[in-house]
């Protein structure tokens, strides 16, 4: 028997240019993650992932900071604050944050609310919306006249 037979034998793979593809280094696969990631915040807010939301978010918390000239612990209250209310589902919707994917940035938290303590303090709250229940009036049968 020859010890040949079970070996397998490599061949150079060519893609479609004719270049012999390396697999230790896939630069197709690189260059598709690449423009992957390009694209990424390039989505409707509500296509985002947690973790490009969560990106996001940070990115607001700290471009608020810089206009509203917020202290360090006002800003990592609003960033704890807003990353608690995405796990709350209260930031899923686009009708709660307006996100503009040619920008990739968040340009307003409708249910967010700033407040002045007396101390001077920035709070932050997000208004929760309430789920108000209607009640429908049966349709009750009108009463005909006979005559």
């Amino acid at each position: 028997m020859s010890s040949s037979r079970n070996r397998t034998i490599r061949k150079a793979v060519h893609d479609i240019s004719g270049e012999a593809i390396d697999f230790s280094t896939n630069d197709s696969l690189e260059k598709l993650i690449a423009a992957e990631a390009g694209n990424a915040y390039k989505r409707p807010w509500h296509r985002l992932e947690r973790g490009l939301r969560l990106n996001r978010l940070r990115i607001f918390a700290e471009d608020l900071a810089t206009k509203r000239g917020l202290k360090e612990g006002e800003t990592q209250a609003l960033l704890t604050l807003l990353t608690k209310s995405l796990d709350k589902k209260l930031l899923n919707s686009k009708s709660s944050v307006e996100y503009s994917p040619e920008e990739e940035r968040i340009k307003e938290i409708k249910p967010l609310v700033m407040h002045q303590s007396a101390t001077g303090e920035v709070l932050f709250q997000l208004l929760e919306k309430r789920n108000a229940v209607t009640f429908r009036r049966r349709a009750t049968e009108q009463p005909t006249e006979t005559t």
